[in-house]
């Protein structure tokens, strides 16, 4: 029988088999999409609606990881670095006229409901990072912006550093004692925030549109592609846990040394002031 094209739909999303899917055709396909954020409402649905999406994988899940910015598992914490980065998210999200001090900006609690499953989850997963040298500059910028704006303090900005270094010595110990964490050095790569997760059954790409929203697809030629891509260019990275200790110790200090030149500048903008 010949379908209409609301009954088409209706059937596709009952199967869970995307209309591109039936037609086979490697130059298009469907995607979804995240939920879009610009309150901290639709931030948990957010956060539930990825949570959802990584749950339907079942043992054995890989992440690959194209780390343009400092990957999003590592701000779902409580500490002052999770919540400036949403923060800052946020901010960029919104109205100018709504923009506030970062002290006067409080997470709500239905946010941490999912943020532990999902760190938990990328915890227990096996995960390849491709980070290059300018991953980590992001987040200094941020820091170094609102500080200069009198959006954050100097104690906040302070400790917000101290996180830094603190996130790059947890990711050297899972470099060296974490046997399903993989972390590689690109040189010449210009990272992306796709994220590509596969099981033995299944794989989903993650492409981000937005500040961090992201289409979504399982389609096959697309992530079968994608598998290959990642491969080989993790095929032309340096794989940290495979180098000589000499390329680990000089990736994570550099790494410290532009965290200490942003907390150099700010202490010495406090003296001035003073």
């Amino acid at each position: 029988s010949k379908l209409s094209m609301d009954e088409a739909l209706r059937l596709s999303k009952a199967f869970g088999i995307s209309l591109d899917q039936l037609e086979q055709n490697q130059n298009h396909l469907i995607c979804k999409k995240s939920t879009a954020v610009t309150s901290q409402t639709e931030l948990a649905a957010y956060l539930e609606d990825a949570y959802m999406h990584l749950a339907e994988f079942k043992n054995q899940v890989t992440f690959y990881y194209s780390a343009k910015d400092i990957p999003l598992f590592y701000t779902l914490g409580s500490n002052l670095l999770s919540k400036f980065k949403w923060y800052v998210w946020l901010n960029l999200l919104a109205k100018p006229e709504n923009i506030k001090a970062f002290d006067q900006f409080y997470l709500e609690q239905s946010i941490a409901d999912y943020t532990q499953k999902l760190e938990n989850l990328y915890r227990q997963s096996t995960v390849h990072e491709l980070w290059n040298d300018s991953t980590l500059n992001s987040s200094l910028y941020q820091i170094d912006y609102y500080y200069e704006a009198g959006l954050l303090t100097a104690r906040h900005a302070q400790e917000l550093l101290e996180n830094l270094v603190t996130l790059i010595d947890q990711l050297e110990q899972k470099v060296n004692d974490n046997p399903n964490f993989y972390l590689y050095h690109h040189e010449l790569l210009l990272m992306n925030n796709n994220v590509l997760v596969q099981s033995e059954q299944q794989a989903k790409l993650f492409v981000p549109y937005t500040m961090i929203s992201y289409l979504i697809t399982d389609d096959l030629y697309t992530t079968q592609e994608s598998i290959v891509y990642f491969q080989r260019q993790l095929g032309n990275a340096k794989c940290l846990n495979a180098s000589g200790p000499k390329d680990r110790l000089q990736f994570f200090a550099k790494k410290k040394q532009r965290i200490q030149y942003v907390l150099y500048k700010i202490n010495n903008t406090i003296e001035f002031k003073i």
